[in-house]
């Protein structure tokens, strides 16, 4: 039997284990692990209407400083650019430029192939599983 605590030291040795391989490849296109995750967020939910940094905080789950230094760095590489809002110049919109839309499409392949190899010998059943008890452990951190 399994010591239940035990699960933590295995699950932040598959997060450490993934992150490194994330990392090698968004390097191979001049990224960090986090921003190639940073563009597929602003890609993926600019279909759905504007991104803001409010929502990139939320999806991250971070603090608005770690989310304003990361859009300044994508900024300066030219992925992503900040559009005004003229109802309300303190807000502003996050799209993506022409230039990071093919990175992120390029960035995008590899790591699917990734990912797609990673789980290749789970049946579907086992991921829904696996989805569905690491959605109840994230939701039981955010329970004050």
């Amino acid at each position: 039997m399994i010591d239940r605590i035990e699960i933590f030291g295995i699950i932040h040795k598959v997060d450490n284990q993934i992150k490194r391989e994330i990392d090698q490849i968004a390097r191979k296109h001049g990224l960090t692990g986090i921003q190639s995750f940073f563009l597929k967020c602003i890609y993926d939910n600019a279909e759905n209407g504007d991104v803001f940094q409010k929502d990139l905080e939320k999806m991250f789950d971070i603090r608005r400083s770690s989310v304003s230094t990361m859009i300044s760095c994508v900024e300066k590489k030219g992925y992503i650019k900040r559009v005004s809002i003229p109802t309300d110049k303190r807000v502003n919109k996050i799209i993506l430029t022409e230039e990071g839309m093919k990175k992120h499409e390029e960035v995008d392949a590899d790591l699917k192939k990734y990912k797609q190899e990673l789980l290749k010998d789970f049946s579907d059943e086992e991921i829904k599983l696996l989805y569905n008890i690491l959605e109840r452990i994230s939701d039981s951190t955010k329970k004050e």
